[in-house]
């Protein structure tokens, strides 16, 4: 029993070094993953927006085709 709590507070700094390795690493990965996602979502709903004609335009249709301008936008910056 006191080998392993032995061999325990020999690898403590490891262990700790792996824990603060994982706070930094596991957060970027999600952020990461989140932001494809939400790229995809822009995608996908620009591509369900490409169908439509432009004329002639409603207030309904100028604030869908707003809409469609920023997605086209946020996927050109990313």
């Amino acid at each position: 029993m006191s080998s392993i709590i032995e061999s325990l507070n020999n690898y403590a700094g490891l262990f700790s070094l792996l824990a603060v390795l994982a706070a930094i690493v596991v957060p970027i990965v999600i952020h990461k993953r989140e932001r494809k996602e939400e790229r995809l979502a822009m995608k996908d709903e620009l591509e369900a927006m490409q169908d439509n004609s432009r004329f002639p335009m409603s207030y309904e249709e100028r604030e869908y085709y707003t809409k469609k301008s920023k997605l086209e936008k946020g996927l050109k910056r990313k």
